[in-house]
């Protein structure tokens, strides 16, 4: 078995589809890996004080420093967001302002040259806002981006009890309403864009396909 090894984080909700799409490549890697999920922590914010410049190592006391720790052991780091307000989440955001300002100080950047999976989550499928901006701290961590994708999500609105009706809830971005939700209605990895007539289908396949390459990648055999 290679000695490789691979981290995924998701910023997403938990055991939702920014997590299960993290963990479906993970899994078909065939390597080594370790799995958080932001939502299981409390990320603090950057406040740009400087206590970090010669340990690159944030000083407040949560678990990033601990994650960091994993992502620089790792030979390949697969992140995940969702998209809110035309950008990536706040804990996303967060956690990687206080990555690339503690590790880039003096030129030092520890994550340089690894291998990189960026994926973005938004409920109508349209991930370009959250995809560009964790390319942009990828490259700023100067992390190598292997593949990006993008990913219908479920809405909140779809289990808050009132989306069905809602006229500004996210439903009504591609539904008409009022919707019976059920089941088929939802996006998943599996069922990708309900909401249209010729449907996206599934999306495992591929992401399987992107740990396989990803391993390959690693192994130099692609």
């Amino acid at each position: 078995m290679s000695e490789k090894n691979i981290i995924g984080i998701s910023a997403g909700r938990k055991d939702r589809v920014t997590e299960r799409a993290i963990k479906t490549i993970l899994e078909a890697s065939g390597l080594a890996y370790q799995f958080y999920s932001l939502s299981n922590f409390e990320i603090l914010t950057c406040d740009a004080c400087n206590s970090c410049i010669e340990s690159h190592r944030c000083i407040k006391d949560d678990k990033l420093n601990q994650i960091l720790k994993e992502m620089k052991e790792a030979s390949g780091i697969i992140f995940g967001a969702p998209e809110y307000w035309e950008g990536m989440n706040a804990k996303g955001r967060a956690f990687w302002e206080r990555v690339c300002f503690s590790t880039r100080h003096n030129k030092h950047f520890p994550l340089d040259g690894k291998l990189g999976v960026v994926i973005g989550v938004s409920g109508d499928g349209d991930s370009s806002a959250v995809i560009t901006d964790i390319t942009n701290f990828y490259t700023d961590a100067r992390i190598e981006i292997t593949t990006k994708v993008e990913i219908q999500g479920e809405y909140a609105c779809f289990s808050c009890g009132y989306g069905d009706e809602c006229s500004v809830g996210g439903l009504a971005e591609i539904y008409d309403l009022p919707l019976n939700i059920k089941d088929d209605k939802i996006p998943g990895l599996d069922n990708q864009h309900p909401e249209k007539i010729s449907k996206g289908g599934n999306i495992v396949i591929r992401l399987k396909e992107i740990g396989r390459r990803l391993t390959q990648r690693l192994e130099g055999t692609y």
